[in-house]
């Protein structure tokens, strides 16, 4: 298996957090895109996590699969909860998108998981 250059990726990353450190201590408050990076940037750290303990793992593909699904319960969960208590309010224009992906993914979780029922062979009908 071929080695990850890490250091590039780091100092990038490294760069652009005192880019706009700088720029809140200039004065400038802006967040636009922040919450974006913040987000990725807690994306990147788990995901670089459960490859750490999926390669000590008796099955990778196996752990990263069930991380992957949890991760998206647990966010799912999460988004369930801050709009039934009103921590995130009904006014985001994403949030019809979110209904649609969310009706997808269900859709699709039961075809997937569907399995054929006992009892369908010949004779029933």
């Amino acid at each position: 298996m071929s080695q990850f250059a890490w250091r590039e990726p780091v100092a990038t990353l490294n760069g652009m957090l005192e880019g706009l450190e700088a720029e809140v201590v200039r004065g400038d408050t802006s967040t636009t895109g922040l919450e974006e990076f913040k987000s990725g940037l807690d994306d990147l750290r788990l995901r670089a996590w459960s490859l750490l303990t999926a390669a000590s793992s008796d099955d990778p593909h196996g752990f990263q699969e069930r991380f992957r699904t949890r991760r998206g319960i647990d966010f799912c969960r999460a988004l369930n909860t801050d709009l039934q208590t009103g921590r995130l309010s009904g006014r985001a224009p994403e949030l019809p998108d979110l209904a649609a992906a969310a009706r997808d993914l269900a859709a699709t979780v039961k075809r997937t998981t569907q399995k054929p029922r006992k009892g369908r062979g010949k004779g029933f009908a």
